[in-house]
């Protein structure tokens, strides 16, 4: 697993704590006002400037359309883009190829959804930095273990990312029986919905640094 991404951080503190205890992505909410843990434009930026050179950058944001997308790469600049956003195929044929792969394109996935989802990760693999696997958007639902791992044995040589319903009860089944590319976690870290604990930080990476020196 070579991806361990800290989501919906907003404090400095938190994001240290991420890179002492070996996470290697921190994402931040971006121009989505229903989310707990949105940012503002200023205060995004304010934390950028104070990353850590040792961890990757992705803001997570939702673009009605290629231009919003475009517009948002050219004004802030990260190491990774994750969108949530249902373009249909011609809209992604539009996104240049040096784009893609600073995209992490999200899917939201259900059982009536699942072979769509297949057909267009394997139709795409190559093209982004990763897809994410999500049934969930930051509300915790219930990992589906089984929807997960079709996805990831229907589409080969892709990199898959999980994410939703993940905390420190199933993160060492996931790890052991999915083996994904890499892992997404946001909600179970909080203390109140948008609000980071920086205990629950610690105690999960440190339980998948654990889990890692078994494999």
């Amino acid at each position: 697993m070579e991806y361990i991404k800290i989501c919906g951080l907003k404090e400095i503190e938190h994001i240290e704590l991420c890179r002492d205890n070996d996470a290697n992505a921190v994402g931040f909410i971006y121009n989505v006002p229903s989310s707990p843990r949105n940012l503002e434009k200023s205060k995004l930026m304010n934390l950028l400037k104070d990353i850590p050179k040792k961890l990757l950058t992705v803001i997570v944001f939702k673009p009605q359309n290629i231009l919003e997308l475009e517009r948002v790469i050219n004004e802030i600049d990260v190491d990774l883009y994750q969108i949530h956003s249902n373009f249909e195929n011609l809209e992604m044929e539009e996104i240049q190829p040096e784009l893609k792969k600073k995209i992490i394109l999200a899917l939201q996935v259900n059982s009536s959804n699942k072979d769509d989802v297949i057909y267009k990760i394997n139709k795409y693999y190559d093209q982004f930095f990763g897809f994410l696997i999500d049934n969930s958007e930051g509300h915790g639902t219930e990992f589906n273990f089984n929807i997960v791992a079709d996805i990831i044995n229907n589409t080969k040589g892709a990199s898959i990312i999980v994410a939703g319903g993940i905390d420190s009860n199933n993160i060492e089944k996931i790890i052991r029986d999915l083996n994904p590319y890499g892992i997404d976690i946001s909600s179970s870290l909080e203390s109140e919905k948008g609000v980071k604990d920086p205990l629950r930080i610690e105690n999960f990476l440190k339980k998948v640094n654990e889990i890692k020196k078994t494999l």
